[in-house]
This record gives C-alpha cells, structure tokens and sequence, in this order.
C-alpha cells in the first residue's frame, strides 16, 4: 500500500565558523533530476547520526537525522510523523551486508551472495518502501552503510535506486562509503549510476578536506558527508604497549569547527550529518565520537545530579555552528588537563600503586566544576568499570590506585558543571607483574 503524504581556551570556543554556503544545483541535472535537488538551494543538511529524542535535538538546531537500520514501517511511519511535526527530515537507511565472506562481530564467518540472493533483497526492501509511502518528512534513502562496493552489490543498489524513482521520482537515493577513494567512486558511477548522491564518511578536518576535494572532482554532483567528526583512534600517538592516547578536548572542538568550515564551503555539498547523537563507546572510552556523555558509562543509574546526558564542548560547537549564534545558557565545561603527575600521558604502575593526576577545567559560564574519575579496562567491548566512579567537588589534583591484577587500563575523567555539561578523556596505564623476588 503507498501511503501519501593557538587562540587563548575560551576565545577560541567562542570564534563561530560560519560562512556564507554556496551550494548550487549543478548544470548537468535536468529534468527531474534537477527538481529532486531544487529544495537545496534553500535547505542545508544540519544533521545528527541518531534519531533518538528529536524533541531536544529540533531545539538545538538539528534539522535532519540519519538512521542505519529500517524497522517495521509502522514504527518507522510513527518517527517520520514525529520528525515532521519538528520541522525535521530523516533520511532512511537501510541495512545491508558486504557481498561474500564476511568475519562476524562476536568471532566465525558468513557469506552473503547478491547474485543468489539480490532479487529477494530487492522485493523485501520495496516492499517496505511501499509500505511507509511518500512521506513529507523523508530527505533521501541511504542503500547500506559503507558496504564494500563489489559489482555485485552495486548492482543491486542500482536496482533499488530504480524501484524508488518509479515509485517516487523526486526521492533521493544514496549510499555511503568510507572517504572518497578513486577507485569507489568510478565503481558506484559504472555499477549504479542510477543513485542520486554519494555519502562521505571521513574523521578529522584533513581527511574531510580531502574527500570533498575528491570527490567535488570525480563525482561531480551532489554529496553529503554522511559521517564526520575528529580525529579518530586509528590515527592517534600510542603508548610503548600500542594503546591510543586521547586528544585533548579542545583539540576536538577546534577540528570539528574546521570540518564544518570545509563543508559549508563546498557547492555541491548538501550538508552533513555528524557521527553521534547518542553515547559511544569505541575501545572501551565513550571520549572520541560521542556528543552526548552517559553519566555513568556501565549504563547504570548515576548520582542524583547526574542522572541525564550531558552536552559535551563538541555538542556546542554543532549548535552553534547550524544556529549561527552563541548558546544562551548553559555551555559545557572544558576539561582542559589530564595528566599523570609530571606531565605524562601515560605510565606503567605495580599493581595497587598510588598514581596522582593533575586535573583542570574551565567553564565560560563561570560555573564551579567537578571531577568523576574511573578505572576502565583497556580493549573490551563493553564499558567496565574496574573501580569507580570517585567524584570530587573542586581540585587540581587526584591520586587513583591502580589495580592488582596486570593488564592494560584506562583512567577516565569526567569534568561536570552539575548543569548539564560534561567533557571527558582518558589516560591510558598498563599495570606490571611484580619484579621477581632474587
């Protein structure tokens, strides 16, 4: 059934990025074509990965989400109605795996063979189209999210792309891929040259320079960077024991204000949506991508004064650069040192030794800031808290007790205005067996 329907800390938070954007439906697109790009002349993807409490995000300026996964259509009619009652687009995605052997998540192997199995995936995934209509509220459909581009899948997703403009010629269609590789792009425009739009996935401002250069060159009509954010882990100093050191926060705000600069700049860049509205944990630290911080980072039920998520500097640098203006109330405070005592980034320690931190945060909003520190293991997949969390009103200074049995950790700090901000970051530490006895 179709349905219709190096500046001192707080000067440098406060620098805006904004610039005028210069997007412009491209001369080759005529037709139809043109008229499924018309609407961003005068509309800007300001958006979020994540689609949960778009009430809060309409109000910070959010105008678009991003799903990964279709769910049954009535469920996701229902957000589409909520998106559309905010003002606000979604753009729909569906799951789709990469073609022939693939490693599982939790260990073993599968294959999945779009030849054999692409008529199937392509009657199941109409099916649902069909089923949530011409829905108001719906941006572009994304076919699968960074899925290797073999002939095979791209064919399908060509087939998709064209079962959606026969049902609704002015629907985009889109998929992923992972920064904007020559090779990629020469692969969609041979095996899918129905698709509408490319989404970039890049992290930090020189990776998302360089894939809207390239692909501004090689693909020459409209794109998104469908995933963005700083720097990430893969590219980060290690320790001596090949464990990521964090980026320091303000590191991360000034990278992501440069990554919006470089978007907003691009004339055929329709806008962004940023990896993620949510709590993330990547290596066991919800510190690299998160713009929102878990008080408690097991998941567990906080401290009274704690008990919601926290904006981070980086969520205020996203509103203010889609609002164009300086947040009002409350602003995020910045954890601006975490360091092991003399300055270090990180250590090894005998098991149950003392380690003294030196902490530091500024706030623009001259609010008193307080410490919540735990100790993590290193390397697992879900957050565990080892010890933790200890909380400290004010200070400089904290010492933590490394654990007893050898390994690799973390020692992770929150800096809380008590408001509803938060920053973190991590230090890594590795505990060592004990010295033999002679």
């Amino acid at each position: 059934m179709t349905i219709l329907y190096r500046l001192p800390l707080i000067a440098l938070l406060l620098t805006s990025s904004v610039i005028a954007r210069s997007f412009v439906v491209p001369d080759g697109l005529s037709g139809i074509a043109h008229k499924r790009f018309e609407r961003f002349e005068s509309f800007q993807i300001k958006g979020v990965c994540g689609d949960s409490d778009m009430d809060r995000l309409a109000r910070l300026g959010v105008n678009t989400v991003r799903g990964y996964i279709l769910g049954e259509p009535e469920i996701m009619r229902k957000k589409l109605d909520d998106a559309h009652r905010l003002g606000m687009k979604m753009i729909m995605s569906e799951w789709m795996p990469h073609h022939g052997k693939n490693k599982g998540k939790e260990g073993g192997f599968w294959d999945f063979d779009y030849n054999a199995k692409g008529d199937k995936m392509v009657e199941s995934f109409i099916r649902k189209v069909e089923a949530i209509g011409d829905h108001p509220a719906i941006l572009m459909w994304g076919l699968g999210n960074e899925v290797h581009l073999d002939e095979p899948h791209l064919r399908v997703v060509n087939r998709m792309s064209q079962e959606i403009h026969k049902r609704f010629p002015h629907h985009i269609t889109s998929l992923t891929m992972v920064n904007a590789k020559p090779d990629a792009i020469a692969a969609v425009k041979k095996f899918a040259p129905d698709l509408d739009v490319l989404g970039i996935q890049s992290y930090s401002r020189g990776a998302v320079r360089g894939a809207i250069k390239k692909t501004e060159e090689l693909w020459g009509k409209p794109f998104y960077m469908s995933e963005f954010n700083t720097n990430g882990p893969w590219n980060f100093q290690k320790t001596e024991w090949e464990v990521p050191l964090d980026e320091p926060v303000i590191n991360k705000v000034k990278d992501l204000k440069d990554c919006y600069t470089a978007i907003d700049a691009s004339s055929l860049c329709l806008g962004s949506t940023i990896f993620l509205w949510g709590h993330y944990a990547v290596d066991d630290r919800p510190t690299y991508f998160s713009l929102l911080l878990n008080p408690d980072p097991e998941g567990k039920k906080g401290p009274p004064s704690f008990d919601h998520k926290l904006m981070t500097p980086q969520a205020d640098a996203m509103v203010e650069h889609f609002t164009g203006k300086r947040i009002k109330g409350n602003r995020a405070p910045v954890l601006s040192k975490l360091e092991f005592e003399g300055g270090a980034r990180s250590r090894q320690a005998r098991p149950g030794e003392a380690m003294a931190l030196n902490l530091a945060a500024e706030d623009s909003n001259g609010d008193k800031v307080g410490f919540v520190t735990w100790i993590l293991k290193s390397k697992v997949r879900k957050t565990t808290a080892v010890s933790g969390p200890v909380t400290q009103a004010t200070g400089r200074k904290s010492v933590v007790k490394a654990p007893e049995t050898p390994g690799d950790y973390l020692v992770m700090v929150y800096a809380i205005d008590h408001k509803g901000g938060g920053s973190a970051s991590v230090l890594p530490f590795q505990v060592t067996p004990p010295a033999p006895e002679p």
